[in-house]
């Protein structure tokens, strides 16, 4: 289901939107032809980064949450 995923997010380029912050991590959603792909990304992941209120979603394929 992952890689097929993937393959959407590379194919659609669809934006990632920014949710919220709790608990060390930060949300960020984006919607597919596959349906609403979440991603969740532990702050301390974020080192000196940019993550920005709306993002290209495949920048953020690492840590798409099934």
């Amino acid at each position: 289901m992952k890689n097929e995923i993937k393959k959407v997010l590379y194919k659609e380029k669809p934006i990632a939107n920014f949710q919220m912050i709790r608990m060390g991590s930060a949300y960020y959603k984006t919607e597919t032809i596959l349906g609403d792909v979440n991603f969740v990304i532990p702050t301390d992941d974020m080192g000196e980064a940019d993550f920005l209120p709306e993002m290209d979603a495949k920048l953020l394929i690492r840590w798409i949450e099934i």
